[in-house]
């Protein structure tokens, strides 16, 4: 894992407004997430989000850079994941170990929320957050399904 580096709540404000993920979000929410800046994270090229098999139950927010996801001890590439990407929602929600490793390949940033940030939100601004989850991992699923009946899996 990474030593972390956190970007300032102006850093952070100033990229909520750059990623698609956050586009609902009025200023106000989008200054109250900043205000959580210690969650925005920044990696080194080689740096690893989360390991697979860790009970680690964040999820990430891509915000800049590029991931690899990798599974199996040959760290078999599996996808890769740029900024406005979510990561790690599974977990998240399910309460499982990771299935996946997730390792930066360039200088990435990333907001990672875990249940304790997602209970001291306001109400308002953790519904938009649960909306996207569920936007992405519907685009996610659709985007596996139009893969499969192409035969390109």
């Amino acid at each position: 894992m990474a030593v972390n580096k956190f970007l300032s709540k102006e850093q952070a404000l100033d990229i909520l407004d750059k990623v698609s993920f956050f586009d609902d979000l009025t200023l106000e929410e989008k200054k109250a997430l900043a205000e959580f800046n210690w969650c925005f994270i920044v990696y080194d090229s080689q740096d690893y989000l989360t390991d697979e098999g860790s009970l680690d139950k964040r999820f990430f927010v891509l915000l800049s850079g590029q991931v690899n996801i990798i599974k199996g001890i040959q760290k078999q590439i599996i996808t890769q994941f740029k900024a406005g990407e979510i990561i790690g929602e599974i977990s998240f929600l399910t309460n499982e170990p990771r299935t996946a490793s997730v390792v930066a390949t360039t200088k990435t940033a990333a907001l990672a929320i875990d249940q304790e940030l997602m209970e001291e939100m306001p109400i308002e601004l953790r519904e938009k957050v649960k909306d996207q989850i569920i936007l992405k991992m519907a685009q996610r699923l659709n985007r596996m399904n139009n893969r499969l009946t192409l035969g390109n899996i």
